[in-house]
């Protein structure tokens, strides 16, 4: 398993990189509506919409909230995304270790309910990764600034969970994650975090404010995956595909960034330097 995960990073990382880096955003944009409907086609697979008509109608969904956010100022958005993951975080801390109450776990496993809330997130992260690609000649840089940081949390967790793993981060939803794997995605993070600084990928923020932005971040990228294990532990299925040798599906390997591009986008917005 960690071979096959590191043979498609080694692929996956740099063609990423090429693409965010040295695509205009016109072309960028329709790579990510890629990226988006093959999460989604996951996603609403596993809320159970799996025939072709249901499908079809879940994309139409998908895409109508995608061109509404053109019509919504950036200040919206940003509130939104805001909003929502501070939304997802309560919810998330609160029930780590005891099960959903049954009317909450009934509320967000009905279909209606899960694919409105699929798409309005899958939405928010293609309108903020393209308004942080485009936002300025640092925003693609900035881009992929956030995509390495989620990329370095996860595998200073994964390597340090397996390592010295003990306290269980939220043993109702991951069993698997721990604190010490936190703690090591902590420490990745940060060290990435103080190179950005340098480099200055935003040089009207200052080492602080740089640095809490980049750990909000990084928590909210790590409640990200847990509200993804959420649904998959509510329908019973440990992968949302199988499209990423050791990865698992798209969903997989983006849940994390669902959650921190748009709260990054939207701290660098707020804190006038995206």
């Amino acid at each position: 398993m960690l071979k096959q995960r590191l043979l498609t990073a080694a692929v996956l990382i740099p063609l990423v990189i090429v693409c965010v880096l040295y695509l205009p955003t016109v072309i960028f944009q329709w790579l990510m509506i890629g990226v988006v409907v093959l999460a989604a086609l996951e996603w609403f697979s596993i809320i159970g919409y799996k025939t072709r008509n249901t499908t079809v109608f879940s994309l139409v969904a998908l895409l109508f909230i995608i061109v509404l956010g053109f019509a919504l100022p950036a200040n919206v958005l940003s509130i939104s995304s805001l909003i929502i993951w501070a939304t997802v975080l309560l919810l998330v801390s609160r029930y780590a270790h005891t099960a959903l109450p049954a009317v909450i776990r009934k509320l967000l496993m009905q279909p209606l309910i899960a694919l409105a809330i699929a798409s309005l997130m899958l939405a928010l992260f293609w309108h903020s990764a393209v308004q942080l690609h485009q936002s300025s000649d640092m925003g693609p840089q900035q881009l992929l600034y956030v995509m390495v940081l989620v990329w370095l949390a996860d595998s200073g967790g994964y390597f340090a969970g397996k390592k010295w793993g003990q306290l269980p981060l939220a043993k109702a939803i991951s069993p698997n994650k721990t604190w010490e794997g936190v703690a090591g995605a902590l420490v990745f993070g940060l060290l990435w975090a103080i190179a950005g600084h340098y480099l200055e990928l935003a040089p009207s923020l200052t080492l602080t404010a740089w640095t809490l932005l980049s750990t909000a971040t990084l928590l909210i990228s790590i409640v990200g995956d847990l509200f993804e294990s959420l649904f998959k532990r509510g329908h019973k299925i440990k992968d949302s595909g199988n499209l990423l040798p050791g990865h698992g599906g798209m969903l997989d390997r983006i849940d994390s960034l669902i959650a921190a591009v748009p709260v990054f986008s939207a701290g660098l917005f707020f804190l006038g330097a995206g």
